[in-house]
């Protein structure tokens, strides 16, 4: 399977990890999404069959400083090896990267685009958007993972993060599962596993490790009951969509606020933005002393990364960006009006 290498290559990795020794400390800092999942999984397969283990796993939400609230705990863990994995940071938290850069060694390997032109790319591998991460990682160690034993999880990453929009990516996807095509993938096989562990990072929010095992030990039918409770929910939201929606005509933009305890925003988002082709779409939800966005466009009206960020520019606390297709922002509520000014205007 062929990568699209924007920054850095296989042979620049596999560099990099024949370097680790059996006195370093590795750490994995990864997305709390699918994405984030498989990536890390397929790095700890890559980094088993060379012997080195594992020291340091945490799953992190795209936001700034997600970087430096945990540079402690990586010290205190006496790591000297960190991966991070789509996260996005060099455009969200550079400072919070070349701060935990001065402290240990670091490999990123991600499919955000890259915006800042004084990033150091040394030890960096940045794919195209729809190139994601986890499929990236499963590619990198294709000669020491077990193909067959996880082939079924790499397409299912591919659909969460939509890299079947690619033929080259729906092509593989086909070569497993011949029967799917872009308009039946959200009931294959592969869309329902994603949808499954996508339901169960939201259940245990508070304890991603446990999915992240039943998963690594392919016990997929302990994830059952997560799954239908957060599909419940979501078909609730989906309703409620219906009924309190905002439609912008001058913009064909619809707006929703998901109003939910489970963190749902962005599924819903997606399966809404999948219902109504040809419009584009942001939604919001409150969580504690934050206001986060999800915003689609799947038919490429709008670049709904460069649109989040130019509606949280300049906002104190507040981050914005992603692919052209998906993308999300986090703000601080005091902001919201201006946020949904701009977001119109």
């Amino acid at each position: 399977m062929e990568i699209d290498y924007l920054v850095g290559s296989k042979k620049e990795f596999d560099d990099f990890v024949y370097l680790i020794t059996p006195a370093d400390r590795v750490a994995i800092l990864t997305h709390i999404d699918l994405d984030g999942l498989a990536s890390a999984l397929f790095l700890e397969k890559i980094l088993e069959a060379k012997g080195i283990n594992i020291n340091y796993l945490d799953f992190l939400d795209i936001k700034p400083d997600m970087l430096k609230k945990v540079i402690m705990k990586l010290k205190e863990s006496e790591i000297t090896k960190v991966f991070i994995c789509d996260l996005g940071v060099d455009s969200i938290d550079l400072e919070g990267l070349n701060e935990l850069k001065g402290e240990m060694d670091v490999f990123l390997i991600d499919h955000h685009p890259s915006e800042d032109v004084f990033f150091d790319k040394r030890n960096v591998i940045k794919t195209s958007s729809n190139d994601c991460s986890g499929m990236t990682c499963f590619f990198l160690g294709e000669e020491v993972i077990d193909y067959e034993a996880w082939r079924w999880l790499v397409c299912a990453t591919m659909f969460s993060d939509y890299s079947y929009i690619s033929e080259k990516n729906l092509d593989y996807i086909k070569s497993i599962y011949p029967e799917v095509t872009k308009e039946n993938i959200s009931g294959s096989l592969p869309g329902i596993n994603a949808r499954k562990i996508a339901a169960a990072l939201i259940y245990y929010e508070h304890d991603r490790l446990h999915v992240y095992k039943l998963v690594k030990e392919r016990k997929m039918g302990e994830l059952a009951e997560a799954y239908e409770i957060i599909e419940d929910e979501i078909n609730r939201l989906i309703e409620d969509f219906s009924i309190r929606k905002k439609y912008y005509p001058g913009r064909n933009l619809y707006f929703y606020e998901v109003d939910s305890r489970f963190a749902v925003l962005s599924n819903v988002t997606s399966i809404v933005s999948k219902m109504k082709s040809g419009s584009s779409f942001v939604f919001m939800q409150r969580k504690r002393d934050k206001i986060k966005f999800s915003a689609r466009s799947h038919e490429g009206l709008e670049d709904m990364g460069a649109l989040m960020k130019k509606c949280s520019l300049n906002l104190e606390g507040s981050s914005g960006g992603g692919h052209g297709a998906a993308a999300a922002a986090n703000i601080k509520p005091e902001h919201l009006d201006e946020f949904k000014k701009r977001l119109i205007e």
